[in-house]
């Protein structure tokens, strides 16, 4: 089954059965619940959805969370206890949330290594056309250096958090993704991404894919997105389905220059597939979008959006 995120929705209609009827005309029956909806209009959900529409997966932290929610609001790789501990209690909620709401999956941002973020200096590049230059890889290489030496102690914070989000999880019988992010200097990078999935071995913790963060991380030189796929898939609940143009994700898909053929496996074998698109797109692109991703997911051999 094909959801949608309820990100579509920012500033566009905070009326719970406009939400499900776009959701339904749409030609869809899931929904991905993501840390925008305030608490007053899920309250207004809650009794729209499980007639037609099924919540497949919800978002950290939800309900919104301050002014205007998000997924780092608070930080599960803190360093500092009071403020990790306070990203755990948050996430046992949207846990809960997603328990009640009969969810398979609660998607998880797991923070970030305490340095710089040296995104703008990389889209400068990529603006430039020099992102390949031997300056820009060599920005890439000690900006990676300098993310391992400052690494361990960010991380085991995350591995703490996810020790005890692990457990609940499995009394409430839910999975926990894990999302691979859009900047350098967010958790996990690649190889986190492993250290985690051996720590949880056996428990309630996977892999959720993000097939946007994943496309700017490639076209930033960070790393390649069939990298990700060809270690990770077999243990992925989930997949984040949007385009990227340069560094602009959250496109319907078929608006950007992703090759989405090439990952039309992955497509297909995701337990959890959500289209997050963000409000900029059109309703009428985000229709050809889905017409686009379901021919992929079929096996057509050269979709047209």
């Amino acid at each position: 089954m094909l959801g949608i995120s309820t990100c579509w929705w920012t500033q566009r209609s905070s009326q719970a059965e406009n939400i499900v009827k776009d959701i339904l005309d749409l030609g869809l029956r899931g929904v991905e619940l993501e840390y925008r909806i305030s608490p007053s209009v899920y309250e207004q959900l809650r009794h729209e959805l499980g007639k037609s529409v099924k919540v497949l997966s919800v978002h950290n932290f939800f309900p919104r969370r301050g002014e205007k929610g998000g997924g780092d609001v608070f930080l599960l790789s803190s360093t500092d206890e009071e403020e990790r501990m306070t990203a755990v209690k948050y996430t046992l909620s949207t846990m809960d949330y997603a328990g009640t709401l009969g969810a398979r999956a609660v998607v998880l941002h797991l923070g970030r290594v305490d340095i710089g973020n040296p995104s703008e200096r990389l889209k400068g590049f990529y603006r430039a056309a020099r992102i390949e230059s031997a300056e820009a890889r060599a920005f890439v290489e000690e900006q990676k250096r300098l993310r391992r030496s400052r690494a361990q102690r960010n991380l085991d914070a995350v591995l703490r958090s996810l020790d005890r989000l692990n457990s609940e999880a499995r009394k409430r019988d839910l999975v926990l993704g894990i999302e691979n992010r859009y900047h350098l200097h967010e958790i996990p990078d690649f190889t986190e991404i492993g250290k985690i999935l051996r720590e949880f071995k056996g428990g309630h913790v996977r892999y959720w894919h993000d097939v946007g963060h994943a496309g700017v991380q490639e076209n930033l030189g960070i790393f390649r997105q069939e990298e990700l796929l060809a270690a990770y898939s077999n243990e992925m609940i989930g997949i984040h389905i949007h385009d990227v143009r340069g560094c602009d994700d959250h496109l319907a898909p078929g608006q950007g220059e992703l090759d989405f053929g090439q990952m039309g496996a992955a497509l297909r074998s995701a337990p959890i597939k959500i289209l997050e698109v963000h409000a900029k797109v059109e309703r009428e692109d985000l229709g050809r979008g889905i017409r686009f991703i379901e021919a992929v997911m079929a096996g057509e051999a050269e979709p047209s959006f």
